[in-house]
């Protein structure tokens, strides 16, 4: 709880009789908060960064609620100021970047913030979730783009779309009426026990539903792992009222849509959570009890942001006997790893294809990587994202979550393709390309195969900060978001010619050792 102190609390703040009195924040989980937040950021973000930098970027972050807020910094004292006024000068530790406790930090973040808190209204009338924000979103703001601080709020929804959430399956809208089934999870509970969307919910464990609102709603059919929800249901199909008991299970959204056609596996990833991994895996199994067998699988990673990278590594373990899939490397030993495939190949070794596209980025662009690399797919679509670089996500006491980046990954090869993305062998992005059909979008691209090779080895001996370079290579075949069933089409036509799909994946064909060493 923010609170009002009318009291000298800090000798430095104390220096005149006419100065406001000083107020604290008297709330033990904001310093944890703190202290939490300016140690990961000094300790574990992928470039260093001083605790005396990350103590400025903090305490300016309050500059968000009330721009009058100006830090400073010299050799010996962090300067506050507010408007034109100094209004305090504190003494930094004497031992440089450490200051002893790490708690030294968060304490020092503390006196800033009770001194700014007197001199300004805007903080004082602020939550102190407004004022927590404030600060974090401050220690993390000259860091890279992928660094970002979520809020209680965010960060429950986040958690749910990696990890699940406890319920029966259902999204609803409310607000006015009875609430409505919007969507229903397949396999989920709600779908085993036969709700379908627009069905109508009248009451849940005895309590009427008219007029309630979707989050409401939720909280209600939300609850413990095996516990069981009342409710009464008014079917989309029929004007009667049912009663229903269904028991609440972990619910991890749907990351895999698959069809088959012409015995070849077409299988969409949206993102990576918990369950991709295993939901692919299940789609191999299904797919070669089919009649004629499984002929050839097609990876759609179009527009798939990424996600946990751990799911992207065991997704292109599926398709590889054994060999290195991909390693990360970072000041942080806790961030540096390498990953093998360990499964077998799950498809049996059937020609293998992955879609790409501007957007395909993070664990997803390790995917095509891996199993380009390593001679497994031809990759087809469009230069991806370039996103080669890992977040850590971290838990914090106020229930929100910090995140930063703290790794960069490699590919099997060794090259980083952070800000370069990854080069696929059959280019559909431009327009020129667009408008011929898909066996002559195969043959286009096996007549121009040596050309093919040499990109590819010139790609993957980048210096990814080397921007005139990084540039005339991505042009070759621009990063395009309009991918249509075209590329389908043409994944089809190739896995159908195999001596052409054979040709193609041996693309730029590097020796890919079996093991890395970390630096």
């Amino acid at each position: 709880m923010v609170v009002l102190v009318g009291a000298c609390l800090w000798q430095a703040a104390c220096a005149t009789s006419n100065q406001p009195a000083i107020t604290s924040v008297d709330d033990p989980q904001t310093r944890d908060l703190l202290n939490q937040t300016i140690e990961l950021v000094a300790t574990r973000y992928i470039d260093p960064i001083s605790r005396e930098q990350i103590l400025v970027n903090t305490l300016d972050g309050l500059s968000d609620l009330d721009n009058n807020i100006r830090v400073n910094i010299t050799p010996d004292d962090l300067v506050l100021n507010y408007g034109t006024q100094t209004v305090q000068t504190i003494e930094l530790p004497k031992t440089p970047d450490s200051g002893g406790s790490p708690m030294v930090w968060s304490e020092i973040t503390i006196k800033g913030l009770s001194t700014y808190r007197a001199y300004s209204p805007d903080l004082r009338s602020s939550s102190t979730l407004d004022i927590q924000s404030a600060l974090i979103s401050g220690a993390i703001r000259n860091l890279d783009r992928y660094s970002r601080y979520e809020g209680p709020k965010q960060a429950e929804t986040a958690r749910n779309r990696r990890d699940g959430y406890i319920g029966i399956g259902v999204r609803v809208i409310g607000g006015e009426g009875y609430p409505v089934v919007k969507l229903v999870h397949p396999d989920s509970p709600a779908d085993l026990a036969g709700l379908h969307p627009g069905d109508e919910i009248i009451s849940v464990n005895g309590d009427d539903m008219y007029g309630q609102t979707s989050q409401f709603t939720a909280d209600l059919l939300h609850g413990e792992e095996g516990s069981s929800v009342r409710m009464e249901v008014n079917t989309a199909s029929s004007l009667q009222i049912i009663p229903m008991e269904i028991v609440r299970e972990r619910v991890i959204d749907r990351t895999v849509f698959t069809e088959f056609r012409d015995n070849v596996l077409i299988a969409r990833l949206s993102s990576f959570n918990n369950a991709t991994a295993s939901a692919l895996g299940d789609s191999l199994l299904t797919a070669q009890l089919r009649p004629g067998g499984l002929k050839g699988v097609i990876l759609d990673l179009r527009g798939n942001r990424g996600g946990l990278l751990q799911q992207g590594v065991a997704v292109a373990d599926l398709f590889l006997e054994n060999g290195p899939i991909g390693n990360t490397f970072s000041r942080v030993m806790a961030a540096r790893h390498v990953f093998k495939a360990e499964t077998g190949d799950v498809s049996s070794g059937v020609p293998l294809v992955v879609l790409i596209d501007g957007r395909t980025a993070s664990s997803a662009e390790l995917v095509a990587a891996a199993l380009q690399d390593r001679n497994r797919a031809v990759l087809i679509g469009s230069t991806s994202f370039g996103k080669g670089s890992v977040q850590a996500i971290n838990d914090l006491p106020n229930k929100g979550t910090l995140t930063f980046t703290w790794s960069r990954m490699t590919a099997p090869s060794g090259y980083t393709f952070d800000r370069i993305g990854l080069f696929p062998a059959v280019c559909t992005g431009t327009p020129a390309t667009q408008k011929i059909n898909a066996s002559d979008q195969v043959t286009n691209a096996l007549a121009h195969h040596d050309q093919i090779t040499k990109i590819m080895t010139k790609w993957r001996s980048l210096d990814y900060q080397d921007e005139a370079t990084r540039r005339e290579l991505r042009d070759v075949c621009p990063a395009d978001t309009h991918g249509t069933g075209f590329d389908v089409e043409v994944a089809l036509e190739l896995i159908k010619n195999h001596p052409y799909y054979r040709t193609l994946v041996f693309a730029g064909q590097q020796e890919i050792a079996d093991i890395f060493n970390v630096e």
